[in-house]
């Protein structure tokens, strides 16, 4: 590192700590979706004017007071937030981030908007199989993943984290989900694979997951994987964020149970875009 580089990074350095010390107490204000927010100052570009419209869109339908959810990769708690103020004080939301460092400033958020009450953060993975599992950081980003470095990612940390499955969670709650919402990076697919119980639930729970097919190949797993999954179960997928085909673009998905006979993966209208039905 030369010395211009030095001295930028001790500047953005001592501008950084002076910034966490001076909103350590209040956070800064920040509006996403219409909702006024209280956050750390550094997970401040996680939360934008807008985000995930579609899937705030059905929370806001579907959510009532009193109701549980799981977030399953919650980072620093964009979704968490939004949940909790939707559930009241007498829901509950269950945070699941394996990542120490977001797991850290989701606790801080939940604080500074008084939402820690109605949030448990639980630091584990969710995959196919309980167990460990090596986990590449880079700080609280959102694109850190298990197993394998993001290439995304310029430079990562390994750690090693908890894995459960969400049936094994299922088993040892007082009372099964209202609402789940997934986003792991790839791994949404293992998360189902370890969820057959979960999603055999009648009523199924309001399931949202996030789907990243460019990044199937890499986590093992396959459309054709997902496809079957959908089919055992009598499931059908409804894009959220305006894909053409939702099984092989990136976006939110709402997963539920298909109450119909339809031809495989026929289009017709819903919130978000065309529906796509395995049968």
């Amino acid at each position: 590192m030369n010395l211009g580089s030095a001295l930028k990074h001790a500047l953005r350095r001592t501008r950084d700590l002076l910034a966490t010390a001076t909103f350590y107490k209040t956070g800064v204000a920040r509006t996403v979706n219409g909702a006024r927010l209280r956050v750390d100052w550094r997970t401040r570009h996680s939360f934008p004017p807008v985000y995930d419209r579609g899937v705030t869109d059905l929370l806001r339908q579907r959510l009532a007071p009193g109701q549980h959810c799981w977030n399953v990769g919650a980072n620093v708690g964009v979704h968490a937030l939004e949940i909790a103020k939707l559930v009241g004080p007498a829901g509950q939301v269950i945070a699941f981030e394996p990542n120490p460092h977001a797991a850290a400033l989701l606790g801080r958020n939940l604080v500074l908007n008084r939402l820690d009450r109605r949030v448990t953060v639980e630091q584990v993975a969710i995959g196919e199989r309980s167990g460990r599992t090596s986990f590449f950081v880079a700080g609280a980003d959102p694109m850190s993943r298990p197993e394998r470095p993001n290439p995304l990612l310029a430079r990562t940390e390994r750690l090693e984290v908890r894995v459960r499955t969400l049936d094994e969670i299922l088993s040892t709650s007082a009372r099964p989900p209202d609402c789940i919402l997934i986003d792991i990076e790839g791994w949404e697919i293992g998360a189902l694979l370890g969820a057959q119980n979960l999603v055999r639930l009648d009523p199924l729970p309001l399931l949202v997951v996030e789907l990243h097919p460019n990044a199937w190949a890499w986590s093992g797993h396959s459309r054709q994987q997902l496809e079957r999954l959908l089919e055992s179960h009598s499931l059908q997928v409804e894009p959220l964020a305006d894909q053409q085909d939702a099984l092989s673009e990136l976006g939110q998905v709402l997963i539920s149970r298909r109450v119909s006979s339809h031809a495989p993966w026929s289009e017709g209208s819903q919130p978000g875009g065309s529906r796509c039905r395995c049968s």
